[in-house]
């Protein structure tokens, strides 16, 4: 069974993630969701798209690291490049999209909702890009995402030099969600939202849309954005953060 479930609300696309215990992004779900949102882009009958969790506490925590390491070490990278291509297929996506962030949205989770144009967040809930606690890099495209949305970039420098995950509250004040809500409201509201925008003129709503996402939609800034992943995860820090957020342990640099 996929862990991606689509149904229609109306003009409205949802997509479920459906992976517990916290739905880690693996290969399979992030090409299942790159398909999805190709076929909403294309069905005239969707306007607008929902992006949620039906798992209690997350969105999403981000890559599947049990799968990452399976696989063969010159593989090893693929993952990351399977999430960008997710990410760009939603960035790309000509009519709204809203990220109803039910749960904690962590690293490769929160790359996913930053694609989105809206965002509500669960109260308790965080978000993150702690790449550098596992010895990586967000790499310069997603930092630069990051910091478009950003109002301060106090917080892009905690989340992204310090890895600090922001409560919901620091995240709504640095404007990288649009509304704070009880979790139970998260989705119903998300689905209003989109209701709504589904009523915007699809053409102009997708040449504004193009407009605001163009430096982010570059194919060369994401050529070189894969190129300095790739560098970093080919080190011995990587190798030492990604088996110590494994193990759930604290990393040893001085040996890396």
């Amino acid at each position: 069974m996929s862990a991606l479930r689509a149904r229609d609300e109306g003009a409205v696309r949802v997509l479920t993630l459906s992976r517990p215990p916290g739905n880690a992004l693996d290969l399979a779900l992030l090409a299942d969701l790159r398909a999805a949102v190709a076929a909403a882009a294309d069905a005239s009958a969707v306007r607008a798209l929902v992006l949620e969790s039906d798992v209690p506490r997350y969105f999403s925590s981000g890559l599947d690291l049990e799968e990452q390491s399976s696989l063969p070490e010159p593989r090893r990278a693929e993952t990351f490049a399977a999430l960008i291509a997710a990410y760009r297929a939603l960035l790309a996506f000509p009519k709204p999209a809203v990220a109803a962030l039910s749960g904690s949205a962590l690293l490769g989770g929160w790359i996913v909702a930053m694609a989105c144009d809206w965002r509500l967040l669960a109260e308790g809930a965080r978000v993150s890009l702690a790449e550098v606690r596992a010895g990586l890099t967000p790499t310069s495209g997603l930092v630069a995402r990051l910091s478009a949305l950003a109002s301060d970039p106090r917080a892009v420098k905690e989340m992204v030099l310090r890895g600090k995950a922001l409560t919901a509250a620091e995240a709504l004040a640095a404007a990288l969600v649009d509304e704070v809500l009880p979790e139970a409201e998260v989705r119903p509201a998300a689905l209003a939202l989109a209701r709504r925008l589904a009523k915007s003129p699809p053409r102009a709503f997708d040449s504004i849309k193009r407009v605001l996402n163009a430096p982010a939609c570059d194919d060369a800034l994401w050529a070189r954005a894969l190129a300095e992943f790739d560098a970093v995860f080919a080190g011995a820090e990587a190798r030492e953060g990604v088996a110590a957020l494994r193990a759930k342990r604290r990393p040893r640099w001085e040996g890396a």
